[in-house]
């Protein structure tokens, strides 16, 4: 997992062998200036440039532990939202309401096609998953069917839990109607779902594995795109022209492959 986290590998073993090399030096520097250059100063500079790289470590480590937590309850939540966003509507919901009830006290009573029906104290809510992609917004007709399924079903007041974006305007507007609903964004979302179900080992290599393959079959497709034939075709036969012109060797190896591309 830790090298998961890296940038790159040289980089971080340049920046770790730099920053330890500062420490001892630190160190041998403190106690040359103290007590003058002499075999005193330098034991007592090297044992507390082990120290430091011992503090240095510790931290590290730490630091380490907490970015994993954090990344594998991010792309835990991630995930989790994403299966919501497939998942049949009642299962949706429920899973919603499942997530809400870490954060607020919520009674779970019956899932509908609609929304969960809960109890918040002496208040009856209707709880539904509107599932949208993370880069669409949501509108103003998913929230008014949201409040035509809360008359339906005889609650004061609705929640929705948007997988989606929502503006403040959409979210003001859904808080002042005449059955008052309260958006629940998709950044509080994820943060409960990361909490309630982080991403295990196996769901990550799985994951490292999905977005790999779609890149590379998305260069192949790109290259093998039929509306380039005639640029590769046109390519080629300026190379090879270019060859029958100067006589250089190397027109004629990317020709012949730009003509076969095409």
């Amino acid at each position: 997992m830790q090298s998961y986290l890296r940038k790159a590998r040289l980089s971080t073993l340049a920046d770790n062998a730099g920053l330890r090399l500062v420490i001892l030096l630190a160190a041998l520097g403190w106690f040359i200036y103290l007590w003058g250059l002499g075999l005193p100063a330098l034991l007592a500079g090297c044992a507390l440039g082990i120290m430091g790289q011992l503090a240095l470590t510790h931290y590290r480590r730490r630091t380490v532990d907490r970015r994993e937590v954090a990344l594998r309850r991010r792309l835990g939540g991630e995930l989790l939202l994403e299966e919501m966003l497939l998942a049949p509507a009642r299962q949706a919901h429920f899973q919603a309401a499942l997530l809400l009830g870490q954060r607020y006290p919520l009674t779970m009573e019956r899932v509908t096609e609609e929304g969960m029906l809960c109890r918040s104290g002496e208040e009856r809510l209707l709880v539904g998953c509107i599932p949208l992609p993370e880069g669409s917004e949501v509108g103003q007709g998913n929230i008014v069917t949201l409040q035509r399924a809360c008359r339906k079903h005889g609650v004061e007041r609705g929640v929705a839990c948007v997988t989606g974006r929502c503006s403040r305007k959409a979210e003001a507007w859904a808080a002042e109607g005449s059955i008052p609903v309260r958006i629940i964004r998709r950044e509080v979302l994820l943060a409960l779902a990361g909490q309630a179900s982080p991403a295990t080992d196996e769901q990550l290599i799985r994951l490292g594995k999905r977005k790999n393959r779609p890149a590379a079959t998305g260069m192949v497709q790109t290259i093998l795109r039929r509306d380039k034939a005639k640029t590769y075709m046109l390519y080629g036969v300026g190379l090879m022209m270019m060859y029958l012109v100067t006589g250089l060797r190397y027109y004629p190896i990317p020709g012949g492959v730009c003509m076969l591309l095409a």
